[in-house]
C-alpha cells in the first residue's frame, strides 16, 4: 500500500514537471537567436511550414544607435537582403526598411517585399525593435547579378551579415532614408532548419545566442572622405577666397592675392575629386543629380572662368595701366562664387545627414563678415592718418599749388603792382605780341598776388618748331 502511494506521488510529480520540460524544449527549438558580441544587434527568426513562404523575424538595437541592419543570404554585402530599422520621425516608434545590396555601398530600398509589422514593434526599455511577418520575397529576392538572392530555410548553416550606424540621433519615416556610414559590422551563421513551423520569435533583455554562431566582427574605420571634403571646401570657399579679396583691398601686392586664390582654387578642385569618389558609396549621390552636386559643379566651372578672367585682366592691365572689362567681370564672378559656394556648403551638411554642423559654418561666415569690415574700415582709417588733416579750399574756389599754400615773404621789386614786362619780340617770325594792360584776367585795383614779385631780368623766349 505504501509503495503504491509512493508510486502515485512520483507519477504525479513527473506529470507536473513534464509541461515545463516540454515548454523549455520548445523555447530552445522554436527560434534561432543571434546576439552580437558587443550587444548592439540582436536577431531572432523562425520560418513557417516548408510549403509556405512566411518568415517571422525580430531585430533589435539600442536607441542610442542611429540604425541597425541584418543581411540574409550572404556573409558579404553583395546579394544580401537587408532588414534595416531606425526611429520614426517623431521618435515614438520604429521604421522598418527592407533593402537590397548589390555592392559595397549603401543598400537600396526594396519595395517589392510584402510584410506586416507585429506586436512587439516599437521603443521599449532603451531598445528599438521591429517584429515582422514577411509573406513574399524573404526566402528569395532579385540577385542583381550576384551568386546569392535566396536563403535555404532547410539549412542549419545559413550565412548572414549585420551592421550598425554611429551612436547619434537619427529619425525618419522614409523607408529609403539616407543612412550614414556603418560604425561596425560582422558575420554569422544561423540555423533555420530547427525553426520550421514555429511561432513568432521574441527578443528580451536576457536573450542569448541560440542556434547561431558569430564568425567575425570589425570595428569600421571612419569614413574620412565625407568630413575631409566638407572641411576642405569650407576652408577654400568660405575662408580663403574672402581673405584673398580682403588682401587686395588692403593694399597688399596683387601677387599675394593671386597666390591665395590659386591655392584656394586647387584645394577646391581636390575636394571636388574627393566628393566624386565618395558619392559612389551612397544611394543619394550615386546618380549625381542632387542639388548639392549640381551647384558644386557649376561653382567649379565658375572657378575656372574666374582664373582665366584674372589672367587676361592682369595681362591687359600691364599694357594699358587702366581698368579692363575682364577685371569688372572678374570681380562679379568672384562674388557669385563666394556667395553660391558658401550656400552650397550649408546644403552639403543636410545632404550628408550632418545638418547640426551647419551651425559651425554659420559661425565661420559671421566671423569672416566682421573680419572683412575690420579690413575695410581699418584700411580707410590708416589711409586718413597718412594723409593728415584735410586742407581747406582756396578763397577763390580752387586749391592753390603746394608752393602757394603759405604766403611768400614780402620782396621789393620794380614791378610792385604792374603786370610782368612784355617780352622782347626780336624774333619776329614767331609772332609774339606785347601783353595789353587790360587783359581779361586783370581787374581794376586788383593785384596778381598779395606780395611784390621779383621776376628778375628781361628774358628772351626760345624758338619752338
Amino acid at each position: 500500500m505504501l509503495l503504491r502511494n509512493i508510486g502515485r506521488l512520483a507519477l504525479a510529480a513527473a506529470a507536473s514537471l513534464l509541461p515545463s520540460v516540454l515548454a523549455k524544449d520548445k523555447n530552445e527549438g522554436s527560434q534561432s537567436t543571434f546576439v552580437s558580441s558587443d550587444g548592439n544587434v540582436a536577431f531572432a527568426i523562425t520560418v513557417g511550414e516548408n510549403h509556405g513562404t512566411d518568415v517571422y523575424f525580430s531585430i533589435r538595437t539600442s536607441q542610442h544607435i542611429s540604425w541597425a541592419a541584418v543581411g540574409l543570404g550572404s556573409d558579404d554585402m553583395p546579394g544580401a537582403l537587408y532588414l534595416v530599422i531606425y526611429r520614426n520621425e517623431r521618435t515614438t516608434g520604429v521604421t522598418f526598411s527592407p533593402r537590397l545590396a548589390y555592392g559595397h555601398y549603401e543598400p537600396k530600398y526594396f519595395d517589392e517585399m510584402e510584410y506586416e509589422l507585429l506586436n512587439g514593434t516599437g521603443l521599449d526599455n532603451g531598445y528599438m525593435t521591429a517584429t515582422v511577418k514577411c509573406s513574399k520575397h524573404c526566402r528569395s529576392w532579385p540577385a542583381g547579378g550576384t551568386s546569392s538572392g535566396y536563403m535555404d530555410v532547410s539549412s542549419s548553416n545559413v550565412k548572414a551579415i549585420y551592421a550598425y550606424g554611429p551612436k547619434e540621433g537619427f529619425n525618419s519615416d522614409r523607408m529609403d532614408a539616407p543612412l550614414k556610414y556603418h560604425q561596425g559590422y560582422g558575420t554569422f551563421t544561423i540555423d533555420l532548419k530547427r525553426t520550421e513551423g514555429s511561432d513568432t520569435p521574441v527578443l528580451t533583455k536576457d536573450s542569448k545566442t541560440v542556434g547561431a554562431e558569430q564568425l567575425s566582427f570589425t570595428k569600421a574605420a571612419p569614413n574620412w572622405k565625407t568630413p575631409l571634403h566638407g572641411i576642405t571646401m569650407i576652408l577654400c570657399i568660405a575662408i580663403a577666397m574672402p581673405l584673398g579679396v580682403a588682401l587686395l583691398r588692403n593694399g597688399t601686392s596683387w601677387k599675394w592675392h593671386a597666390l591665395n586664390q590659386t591655392v584656394a582654387m586647387v584645394g577646391a578642385f581636390a575636394s571636388t575629386a574627393l566628393g566624386i569618389v565618395n558619392s559612389f558609396y551612397y544611394q543619394r549621390s550615386r546618380s549625381f543629380d542632387s542639388s548639392h552636386q549640381i551647384i558644386g559643379f557649376v561653382v567649379i566651372a565658375l572657378l575656372l572662368a574666374q582664373f582665366g578672367l584674372g589672367f587676361f585682366h592682369h595681362t591687359q592691365y600691364k599694357k594699358t595701366q587702366a581698368p579692363t572689362q575682364y577685371g569688372r567681370i572678374h570681380i562679379w564672378v568672384g562674388r557669385i562664387i563666394i556667395f553660391v559656394g558658401t550656400m552650397n556648403c550649408f546644403i552639403g551638411f543636410t545632404f550628408a545627414v550632418n545638418r547640426k554642423y551647419g551651425m559651425i559654418l554659420a559661425a565661420i561666415v559671421i566671423f569672416m563678415f566682421f573680419l572683412s569690415l575690420v579690413f575695410l574700415f581699418g584700411q580707410k582709417y590708416v589711409d586718413s592718418k597718412k594723409r593728415g588733416p584735410k586742407r581747406m579750399p582756396a578763397a577763390y574756389g580752387y586749391n592753390p599749388e603746394p608752393w602757394r599754400q603759405q604766403p611768400a615773404p614780402a620782396q621789393h621789386s620794380e614791378y610792385m603792382s604792374d603786370p610782368p614786362p612784355s617780352y622782347d619780340a626780336s624774333s619776329a617770325h614767331i609772332g609774339l605780341r606785347s601783353v595789353s594792360p587790360t587783359t581779361p584776367w586783370r581787374q581794376s585795383g586788383r593785384k596778381d598776388d598779395d606780395v611784390d614779385l621779383d621776376l628778375g631780368s628781361q628774358a628772351r623766349p626760345r624758338e619752338f618748331t
